[in-house]
C-alpha cells in the first residue's frame, strides 16, 4: 500500500518519496521534517487515500527485451530501459533473485520482460539474463542483480533514486560492465 494525500493545489504528494529522499541524505532534521509535513499534509489537505497494486508511475517498468546504455551528466554510461529510464540494482538483493516485494515494487518497479531478451548497444549480452519471480514474471537481471525503475524518474535520463538507503540495502544505477555507479 502506498500513501498518498492531496495537496492544496489539487496535486497528490506521495509520502513515501519525502521518507526517501531524507534517509538518502541521512538528515535526522529532514527526517523529522518529513514527518512532520506528511501529517501536516494529510491534516491541512482533508485526508489521505491509499492505493494498491500497480503502481501509477510513467516510468518504464516492462520492456520489450531490450536494456541499452545511456550516457548521463554526473553518472556516466549506465544501463537504461528500451525507452531510456535509468535501472538500479538494490545492495541487499540475492543474485539472481529480487527481495524487492510488498511496498517496495509501488516505488522500485522490477524490471519484467516479457519477450526475448536484447542487449541494446554497450550491453554486454552474457551478463544480461532474467529469473522467475514468486508472482511468475520474469525480471531482468544484469552481471546477478536485478534491474529496477525507479517512480520519481519520470523522464528518460533522470537518475534520482541513487543513493537511497531503504528496503534493506542501498539503490545503484548499473554500469554496462554490471557494477553499482556509486556517485
Amino acid at each position: 500500500m502506498l500513501s498518498w494525500c492531496a495537496g492544496t493545489s489539487g496535486r497528490f504528494l506521495r509520502l513515501g518519496t519525502l521518507c526517501a529522499r531524507a534517509r538518502k541524505h541521512r538528515s535526522p532534521y529532514l527526517l523529522g521534517a518529513a514527518a512532520i509535513a506528511s501529517i501536516t499534509l494529510c491534516s491541512c489537505a482533508g485526508g489521505s487515500y491509499s492505493v494498491t497494486g500497480a503502481s501509477n508511475t510513467t516510468t518504464d517498468s516492462s520492456t520489450n527485451g531490450t536494456v541499452d546504455v545511456r550516457y548521463v551528466k554526473g553518472f556516466g554510461n549506465i544501463l537504461v530501459t528500451s525507452r531510456g529510464y535509468a535501472l538500479y540494482l538494490l545492495t541487499s538483493d540475492p543474485r539472481n533473485a529480487s527481495s524487492c516485494v510488498g511496498s517496495c515494487v509501488l516505488l522500485w518497479a522490477p524490471l519484467e520482460v516479457t519477450g526475448k531478451l536484447e542487449a541494446g548497444a554497450g550491453v554486454n549480452p552474457k551478463l544480461l539474463s532474467s529469473f522467475e519471480r514468486s508472482g511468475g514474471a520474469h525480471q531482468v537481471a544484469y552481471n546477478g542483480h536485478a534491474l529496477y525503475t525507479y517512480s520519481d524518474d519520470t523522464g528518460p535520463g533522470m537518475v534520482t533514486g541513487e543513493g537511497v538507503e531503504t528496503y534493506g540495502g542501498i539503490w545503484w544505477a548499473v554500469s554496462p560492465k554490471g557494477n553499482p555507479v556509486e556517485k
